[in-house]
This record gives C-alpha cells, sequence and structure tokens, in this order.
C-alpha cells in the first residue's frame, strides 16, 4: 500500500509541474504576441513620424532599405494578427471536436494546427528581426555617408556664392538710394 501511495503522490507532483508549465508556456506566449506588436508598431511609427529627424531625406541613399524594413515591421504586424486570428478559430474547431466526442479528431488536428500557429509566430519573429535590422542599416548607412559627406557651405571659411542675378550679368552697379540729394548744395 505504501508504494501505491508514493506512486499516486509523485504522478500528482508531476501532474501539478505540468500544469505549472503550461501556465508558464501560455504566459509566455501571450507575451511574446504582445512585444510583437509592440516593437513592430512602435518601430514603424516611430521611424515614419521621425524619419526627416534622423536622416535628412534630400541626401539620403539607399532609401529602398528603409522601405523594406517598413514593410517588414507592417508584414510582422499582419502575420501576429493573422496568428491571433487562426488560433481562435483552431480553439473553437477544438471546442466543437470535444463536444461531439470525436477525440480522435482532437488528437490528429491539435497538433496539426499547433504547427500552423507556430510556423506563423515564426514568420513574425524572422520579418521583426529583419525589418528592425533593415532600419538600423539603413540609419547607419546614412550616418556614415553624412559624416564623410559634409553639407555644402559647412566650411566658415568658403567664400559666398553670387547670387543668381549676379552669377548672370556679372558684376552690376548697386542702385542708387531712393532719396535723391538736393540740387543746391550748401556752399
Amino acid at each position: 500500500m505504501g508504494k501505491k501511495k508514493d506512486a499516486e503522490r509523485i504522478e500528482n507532483e508531476w501532474l501539478e509541474f505540468s500544469k505549472s508549465v503550461y501556465e508558464i508556456k501560455s504566459k509566455s506566449q501571450d507575451d511574446f504576441e504582445k512585444y510583437i506588436n509592440l516593437i513592430a508598431s512602435g518601430g514603424l511609427g516611430l521611424t515614419i513620424a521621425f524619419f526627416d529627424k534622423i536622416v535628412q531625406i534630400d541626401i539620403a541613399i539607399c532609401l529602398w532599405i528603409i522601405v523594406l524594413g517598413w514593410f517588414l515591421l507592417a508584414f510582422t504586424l499582419l502575420m501576429n494578427l493573422l496568428s491571433h486570428f487562426k488560433s481562435v478559430k483552431f480553439s473553437e474547431l477544438t471546442i466543437s471536436e470535444i463536444n461531439n466526442k470525436n477525440y480522435d479528431a482532437v488528437f490528429i488536428n491539435v497538433e496539426r494546427r499547433n504547427k500552423i500557429i507556430d510556423t506563423l509566430n515564426s514568420i513574425s519573429l524572422a520579418s521583426l528581426i529583419t525589418g528592425v535590422l533593415s532600419i538600423i542599416l539603413f540609419v547607419t548607412i546614412n550616418i556614415y555617408n553624412m559624416n564623410n559627406n559634409p553639407k555644402p557651405n559647412s566650411n566658415p571659411n568658403q567664400q559666398p556664392k553670387p547670387s543668381t542675378e549676379e552669377k548672370n550679368r556679372g558684376r552690376t552697379t548697386p542702385a542708387p538710394p531712393q532719396v535723391k540729394p538736393s540740387n543746391n548744395p550748401k556752399k
């Protein structure tokens, strides 16, 4: 009898441990999706809103890299949304199978459905990482480019360029004052 009670106690401890691992896994999945959304939407919003503060658009190079980064962050958000949608639908199907006492289908379908959700989550993660790296690469390239190619007129010893009028006509005599001197100069 003692061995049987010990075996039941050990099995109950493992069941409790299994439940706690499942709860941690569930919380981690929720946090994962929340953080993916937060990073992707924050990165997308910040880089679009402050783009002109990060890099001057008129001298920026490799613009396709930041466009790719924005596309990947938007794609991340869409993939994560699809993952949530599919998860809800798959849960409803599993509940329906349980309610219909179709237990064999539950075992077969749950694994297949979880693989689909895992694939969508993996795509979201890869897209997020690639998008963030693209934006970092774009900023790095352009900061390096701006440092190696100083802005025109940034040299204080450089003479100012003549106005367009002077360039086209050569040097001209400035216009006289609008008030004419009197005809009778004082002696």
